[in-house]
This record gives C-alpha cells, sequence and structure tokens, in this order.
C-alpha cells in the first residue's frame, strides 16, 4: 500500500473517531447545547473527499507512440484495445476497482443529430432547405437520402488534406453503426452500458469500431489492477494529438485542465516528430509544462545494439530540453513489458517475438532498469504532490476539531471542579473575551466578504476585456485570420468543371473550417487557458493576503484568551502547533467539484451559405445569359461560378463572425458565473471556516456546565469522569495525526 493511501486510510479513521468523540460529549448529563455540530458536518464531508478527491494522470502523445500499450503494461494486462482508429472521439478513462468493469456512456439522439448537421453543411449531393424539418437519423428516409449522397461522391470528393474527408468519414460511421445502437440511445438523456465479468472484453468492439465508438461520449473502466495503483488515481489514455479531427486535440485540451500529470509518450521509432513539437508548445502555452514527465518507448527491433538507442535518446533529450528544460525522461519498451506480464498467455508469434528480445539482453536489462526507476519515481511524485493537493487541509482541518475538542473539555472540566465563586468568575471573564472574539470574527466576515466582490468585479472587468465580442484580445486575434485567409479562387476552376459548384463550394468551405479549427485549438485555446490561470492567481493572491493579515489577529487572540484563562486557573496544556493557514486553489477546485467550462471548440454554420450562393450563381449565370444575347465578350466561361464561389467564401467569413460572437458571449457569461466567480465564493467560505473554527472551542455557551456545578456530587463526578475519558482519548489521536504529519513531511 502506498504512503498516500495508508495516510488517507488514518485519516479516515481519526475522522470517525473524532466523530465518536463528539457523540459521547453530547452524553454528558445535563450538556444541552453542544457547540459543534458544524464540525460534525465538517467530519462527514472530509470522508467524503477522502474516497472522492481524484487524481488524474493524461498519457499523451501522437498517434502510434504506443500509449494505449504503455497503460496496459501499467495496469499489467492487456485491458485496453491497442491500435484503436484515429476517429474515436473519446478519453478512455481507467480507475482501479474491486471488479473488472466497462462504463460506456452514450451520446443521445440529439447530440447525434446535431453532429450530423454540422457535418452536412454543405454537404455535396445532399439539399437540406430551408423550411424542412431537420435530420433526424431515426428517420429511415434520412439515412436512405444520406447514404445515397455519400455513395455518389467521386474519390477527389473523399479525400481532404491528403486524408480520408473527416465530415464524410463520421456521417458514414454513424450510419454504419445505426443498426447495432439503435435500441441504446435515448433522445435528450445519456444512456449507459456495462460489462462486467467475463463480458468485460466486449467494450473493446466498441473502441476498436470506428461505427460504434462514434456513439460514445465517455467510457471508464474499473480495473482490479496493481496493489500500489490507489483508488484515487485515474489513468486517462488520450486520443492522438495529430488526430485529422481537431476537434479531438480540443477533447484532450479539456481533459489536461483537470490533470495533476502529465506522462508523453514518445516513440524510438519516430523520435520527436512536428506533431509533438507543436503539441508541446501548446502544452507550454497553456502553462502545464511543469507537470509533465517524458517516456521514450523503446521499438526493440528498430535498433541495432543498445549504444544505437542510446545515442537516440540523447537526441531526443536534447531536442525535448528546447521546450521543456531539463526534462524528466525515462526509456523502457511498453510493449516488453506488457508481453512479460502476459506470458503464459501470448499468442505464439508474441511469444517467440518475447524470446527474442529477451535473448538481447543489454536492450532488456536497460529497459528494465529505466522502468524500475521510472515506477520508483512516479510513486514518489504522485504521493508528495497528493498530500499537498488533497491531505493536507484535512490534516489541519482535524488537527482543529480534536485541539478544540479537547480545549472545550479542559475548559468545563476545570470549571466543574471550581466552587460556584470561582466558575461564575472564569465565566463571567469568558463572556467577555467572547465578546471581543465575536467581534474579530464579524470582522474577518465583513472583510472576507469585500474583499470577494472586489475580486469579482476586478476579474470581471479582466474577462469582459479579454471576451468581448466586438473588440475583446480573443475576437481581434480570431477576426485577423478570418479576414486573412484567401482562397484563390482560380486554383478551383477545374474542380468546378470536375465536380460542379455544389461539390466544389463544400471542398472550399472545409478547407476554411478546418484550417478555422485548428487556429482555435493551437492558438485560441491555450491562450484562453493561460488567461484563466491569471485568475486563478488572483484569486490565490487574496487568499495569501487575507490568510497573512487575519491569521496573526486570530493568534493573537488565542494568546490573550489562553493567558486569561490560566490567570484564572485553567491551563490548556497539550495544544498541537497551529499550523500555517493556507488554501491551494487546485485544491479547491478538486473540493468543489469545479471545472473550467469546455473550451472554444467546432463553430456552427447554416446551408444558408449553399442557398445563396446558388442564388448569386443564378444571378451570374443571368449575366452571362444577357452578354451572350447582346454578344458581349465573355472572358471565361467560369466566370459566373467563379464570382459565385467568392461570394460564397465571403458568406461563410461572416457566418464565421457572427458565429464567434455568440460563442464568446456564451463562454463569457460561463466562464464567470459557473467558474470564476463560484471559486472565488468557495476560497472565501473556506478561508473564513479555517480563519473561526479555532475561535470555536471559546465562544461555547457554557451555561450548560455553570448548571452542573450546583447538582449533586454524584451528576459532576459522572460528568468529570467523562471529560476526563474525552481528554486522554483526544490525546492518543493527536499523537497519531503527529505522526501522520511526520510521515508526510519525511
Amino acid at each position: 500500500m502506498s504512503t498516500f493511501e495508508s495516510v488517507k486510510n488514518d485519516l479516515i479513521s481519526v475522522n470517525r473517531e473524532i466523530s465518536e468523540l463528539f457523540t459521547t460529549a453530547q452524553s454528558i448529563p445535563g450538556i444541552s447545547a453542544f457547540p459543534f455540530g458544524n464540525w460534525e458536518k465538517a467530519g462527514q464531508i472530509i470522508e467524503e473527499q477522502l474516497n472522492e478527491d481524484i487524481l488524474r494522470v493524461a498519457v499523451v502523445g501522437a498517434i502510434k507512440s504506443g500509449k494505449s500499450t504503455f497503460v496496459n503494461a501499467v495496469l499489467e494486462g492487456d485491458y485496453l484495445k491497442r491500435g484503436a482508429g484515429v476517429v474515436t472521439s473519446i478519453v478512455t478513462r481507467v480507475r482501479k476497482g474491486p471488479a473488472l468493469k466497462a462504463r460506456l456512456i452514450f451520446k443521445t439522439w440529439k447530440d447525434v443529430n446535431a453532429e450530423m448537421e454540422q457535418a452536412m453543411v454543405l454537404f455535396p449531393s445532399l439539399e437540406m432547405n430551408p423550411g424542412e424539418d431537420k435530420f433526424d437519423i431515426r428517420r429511415q428516409k434520412d439515412r436512405d437520402e444520406l447514404s445515397q449522397a455519400l455513395t455518389s461522391l467521386s474519390g477527389d470528393q473523399l479525400i481532404s488534406h491528403d486524408a480520408r474527408d473527416v465530415n464524410a468519414m463520421v456521417l458514414s460511421t454513424y450510419l454504419k453503426g445505426y443498426d447495432r445502437v439503435v435500441n441504446v440511445l435515448a433522445w435528450d438523456k445519456a444512456t449507459t452500458l456495462k460489462f462486467e465479468g467475463n463480458d468485460f472484453v466486449k467494450h473493446k468492439a466498441y473502441v476498436g469500431d470506428d461505427s460504434l465508438a462514434v456513439y460514445l461520449r465517455d467510457l471508464e473502466l474499473q480495473i482490479p489492477a496493481r496493489q500500489n495503483l490507489d483508488d484515487n488515481i485515474e489513468i486517462a489514455d488520450c486520443q492522438g494529438s495529430d488526430s485529422p479531427n481537431p476537434l479531438h486535440l480540443a477533447m484532450i485540451q479539456d481533459y489536461l485542465l483537470k490533470t495533476h500529470l502529465i506522462i508523453y509518450l514518445l516513440s524510438s521509432r519516430t523520435g520527436v516528430r512536428q506533431a509533438d513539437i507543436k503539441f508541446l508548445s501548446m502544452i507550454r502555452k497553456m502553462g502545464l509544462m511543469e507537470n509533465i514527465i517524458f517516456i521514450v518507448n523503446c521499438d526493440f527491433n528498430e535498433h541495432e545494439d543498445i549504444e544505437d538507442l542510446k545515442s537516440l535518446l540523447t537526441r531526443i533529450q536534447e531536442e525535448v530540453a528546447v521546450m521543456k528544460p531539463e526534462p524528466e525522461m525515462y526509456a523502457f519498451s511498453a510493449l516488453f513489458n506488457l508481453f512479460g506480464t502476459l506470458r503464459t498467455s501470448l499468442s505464439e508469434k508474441d511469444r517467440l517475438r518475447l524470446e527474442y528480445w529477451e535473448g538481447e539482453s543489454a536492450m532488456t536489462e536497460f529497459s528494465n532498469r529505466e522502468r524500475k526507476r521510472f515506477e520508483a519515481d512516479l510513486d514518489k511524485k504522485l504521493t508528495r504532490d497528493r498530500f499537498t493537493l488533497l491531505v493536507k487541509n484535512h490534516v489541519e482541518r482535524l488537527s482543529v476539531m480534536a485541539q478544540g475538542l479537547r480545549d472545550w473539555v479542559t475548559i468545563n472540566r476545570d470549571i466543574l471542579s471550581k466552587d460556584a465563586d470561582d466558575a461564575r468568575s472564569i465565566a463571567e471573564r469568558i463572556k467577555t473575551e467572547q465578546m471581543q472574539m465575536d467581534q474579530v470574527r464579524a470582522m474577518i466576515k465583513d472583510t472576507l466578504t469585500g474583499a470577494s466582490q472586489t475580486t469579482k468585479r476586478e476579474i470581471e472587468k479582466g474577462i469582459n476585456s479579454f471576451l468581448d465580442a466586438s473588440f475583446g484580445d480573443v475576437i481581434k486575434d480570431i477576426q485577423a485570420f478570418v479576414r486573412g485567409y484567401s482562397i484563390d479562387t482560380r486554383n478551383n476552376a477545374e474542380d468546378l468543371d470536375g465536380m460542379g459548384f455544389s461539390a466544389t463550394l463544400y471542398m472550399v468551405f472545409q478547407e476554411f473550417k478546418h484550417a478555422m479549427d485548428i487556429f482555435m485549438t493551437e492558438t485560441i485555446n491555450p491562450k484562453l487557458v493561460h488567461f484563466i490561470r491569471q485568475d486563478e492567481k488572483k484569486i490565490d493572491n487574496l487568499l495569501v493576503t487575507v490568510a497573512g493579515t487575519y491569521g496573526a489577529i486570530v493568534n493573537d487572540s488565542f494568546q490573550r484568551y489562553e493567558s486569561t484563562l490560566r490567570n484564572l486557573g485553567v491551563d490548556l496544556a497539550g495544544r498541537m502547533s497551529d499550523g500555517d493557514i493556507s488554501l491551494n486553489v487546485e485544491s479547491l477546485k478538486r473540493t468543489a467539484g469545479l471545472a473550467v467550462p469546455p473550451l472554444v471548440s467546432s463553430l456552427r454554420y447554416t446551408n444558408q451559405i449553399r442557398t445563396e450562393a446558388i442564388v448569386r450563381l443564378g444571378f451570374y449565370n443571368l449575366v452571362k445569359a444577357v452578354k451572350k444575347l447582346f454578344k458581349r465578350t465573355i472572358h471565361d466561361e467560369r466566370e459566373g461560378q467563379l464570382a459565385a464561389l467568392r461570394d460564397g467564401v465571403r458568406r461563410i467569413k461572416r457566418e464565421t463572425e457572427r458565429s464567434l460572437v455568440f460563442h464568446l458571449n456564451d463562454y463569457r457569461e460561463n466562464l464567470k458565473y459557473q467558474y470564476v466567480f463560484k471559486l472565488v465564493d468557495v476560497a472565501s467560505e473556506n478561508l473564513y471556516d479555517m480563519l473561526v473554527d479555532r475561535f470555536q472551542a471559546f465562544t461555547i455557551d457554557i451555561s450548560d456546565m455553570m448548571d452542573l456545578v450546583g447538582k449533586e456530587h454524584h451528576v459532576k463526578e459522572e460528568a468529570a469522569h467523562v471529560l476526563s475519558a474525552l481528554d486522554r482519548s483526544i490525546a492518543g489521536l493527536q499523537g497519531r495525526m503527529s505522526e501522520v504529519k511526520k510521515r508526510m513531511t519525511s
């Protein structure tokens, strides 16, 4: 069991024991006003968070870099489909579980139709006229018409950017898989399929078959693998960063925003490719480079000997260092590790490959050493950082709760041991101190409320400026791209002859849309992420400033209160160190379940573009006919088509800018109200709780204990006995928490 898992279990145990002590305290005879109700609720939340906090590790890299093989090797089993197609538009998430289980979440029919409608915009041989019913894949007529349109396409029309046209590919895969999912999907509610036990392998059919994978929204696997893979770790096998569909890159970006660690795979077969440089540049712009480590996935068959491999690794390290100085890099064969685990179940061909590799002792020994170094460093990294992100605040909160309960026990036990006059004197001084503490608490609350509102206004001003749909930095960059994008329609003259006007317009549109999507994912989204990170730093700075100022005030109040009690003969002995008051924005986000809204990706278009272009074409053809009638010179028989094509391009650009206004306005409001403002509120509330937690035991109503002073001896004796037992139990818990803190820092 890892250090983190052990510490987590210890904290859950301590938390439950503290809860039991609260119950015991409430059982004291004569106690009616128990002051720690908030802490009881806090204890329930702490246990939920300890069990639910997830550390996400993203495995990324270019297509065919061995990501799925690497994850399988880490999990010590062939659980993920290897060599899945590039159409798959999901991130496969893997968690540890008690038994094999695959959970597949499907899109809704509403989602599917919306995606298909966008893929069909300007699609040749398929007319979608305004006023007609929208496309619905569930209708046989719509499927037949789409299938006929796809069949009628020529080879040139099915190729885009030296690859199969993404839209044609998406449409055909949806049609191909329809019959197998027709009874699974619902109209507007995501449905789920589960494959457990022996049926677990059935999930691979959905991942490995593009016509099924296209219907998936999410995929989570639970695997009873590796004892040192903690329950709270999620490993994600991400789509290839060089997928031909830019929207897949946007999905990876969204997941990277949730991750704590990025494992980047490079293949020794190809080294650092242009796709790697582009992706790493994007990660750097997003501000995520500090959380990345590199694996060079070694292909033993590609290297003559160990020296050849080491020479390549030196070159890869130098190339990566340009993007990430002093990169953490490891080199081993994921496939060799996986085959070693699956030795008894390998096919004859794979068994022979494994035996051949094992004969290359220098290569395999090097790979094994690197793998062990990686696993040891990874465990340390995850454990150390997880203490910072997930455990530290819980430990401090439990320490404050235990100390507060012990202070309450000490004060009440000492009051109970006094005579009526001494007890009354203590009570009067305590009330005087409590009034001052209440004033400090109210001042902290007012200050935090004011600071939160000021921070929100400042952040809102920045967001409004950055994402302003008319003059913001983002819109200026995008408008510059759209308006600067040029298409020389003269190059499309032959296309007009071979494919016709409608198909040529579609091809031009797809070239523009593809370039636009790439620009959004590679340029705009990283800028957006960087901007959001800056806002998070502003919130963090607020916390640091307020915590520093009022932490000192709180400590002064404690010291004064303790001094007063000591002068009255009440000694709060055995106090633990209060520790620093600190909040981590990343931890707060995880605790509150906050996530950055999905990044801006594809824009929406309508078939009105084609309608207007066809109208313009008709007009230009009429002009040409008139010229012929009056025997005017016609320089090019295609001049009407070319003019209509230019008008179509202008319309595409106008619609793009109009769509951008909607997207940016919508994203701006979501970013403010669904993320940043909520993060400010959560940060403020957590800071307030941490500051005033220490007041809890000193602002109690001690009237119950004053009443006990005048009770019969046996009643007082019973209450004193319970208080003494509580004190001993709390002292033991505090000792255990001190040990936990030592293990966290060692």
